[in-house]
């Protein structure tokens, strides 16, 4: 007998905002207060889906921690879950882990420049050396406090590929914020990623940017960030003071 792979029954797309609708839903207590949701037939019409793509999403929040189906009786809230924030499970953007802890998201330093590839960039973006980037450097707040320094590289080909001029991000970024949503309208759209976490000391660069004391612990997130088809769209170097915690939902041992 042949092996058999099932097809997939919804885009992805659609999938991933009925999974960040019904995610923004949870953390704003919209269900009931006993934490369980509606049942497929009425929550996929409020949702405006299927009920096929309605179960992907749903499938994908109980791998996830977030819900639990019980039979005979429904699909509830994990509420120790639902209660975590700045996942490190989810793959947003700085932008939306602020919004989505109360806070209010800024920019206080953003530098958008031209480089090329080199060495374990080059390696991370699965490019060859020399190949050209743009560098977009930026100092994140939360209400005008320091809580990321920034570092994303993009090659230039992603963008002129779609007609899109280098010169013109850094405005876009300014008016926008969020570099994932710039991306995701322009067809870049990040299916995934893969992020290394790795404990270091500011320097004076990182002590300046983020307002720290030399040598103060640090967390580096670095992420690669892949598209459907596997290419890879974007690899960026996240720079964590103390207070931004990080937190890790660990399924099992079961």
């Amino acid at each position: 007998m042949d092996n058999y792979i099932a097809p997939v029954r919804a885009p992805r797309r659609l999938v991933a905002e009925v999974i960040s609708n019904l995610r923004r839903a949870i953390q704003d207590g919209a269900f009931s207060s006993a934490g369980e949701l509606p049942t497929e037939p009425e929550l996929a019409k409020q949702l405006g889906v299927s009920r096929g793509t309605l179960r992907q999403a749903m499938g994908i929040l109980e791998q996830e921690g977030l819900l639990s189906r019980r039979q005979g009786l429904g699909t509830f809230i994990v509420q120790h879950t639902a209660r975590l924030r700045n996942v490190l499970n989810n793959n947003y953007g700085v932008t939306d882990l602020i919004r989505d802890t109360g806070g209010k998201p800024g920019t206080a330093r953003l530098d958008v420049s031209r480089s090329t590839a080199q060495g374990l960039i080059a390696e991370k973006l699965g490019v060859s050396e020399g190949e050209p980037l743009v560098v977009i450097e930026r100092v994140r707040t939360d209400d005008q406090v320091p809580v990321a320094f920034t570092v994303d590289f993009l090659p230039v080909g992603h963008l002129e590929s779609r007609n899109l001029r280098v010169e013109d991000l850094e405005q876009v970024l300014r008016d926008r914020g969020s570099l994932y949503a710039y991306l995701r309208e322009v067809g870049l759209v990040v299916d995934g990623a893969v992020a290394d976490l790795k404990a270091m000391v500011a320097d004076r660069r990182l002590a300046a940017a983020l307002q720290l004391k030399l040598g103060a612990p640090v967390l580096l997130l670095g992420q690669t960030d892949y598209g459907v088809s596997g290419v890879v769209i974007l690899y960026s170097e996240e720079y964590l003071p103390p207070q931004m915690t990080i937190q890790v939902w660990r399924k099992g041992p079961g």
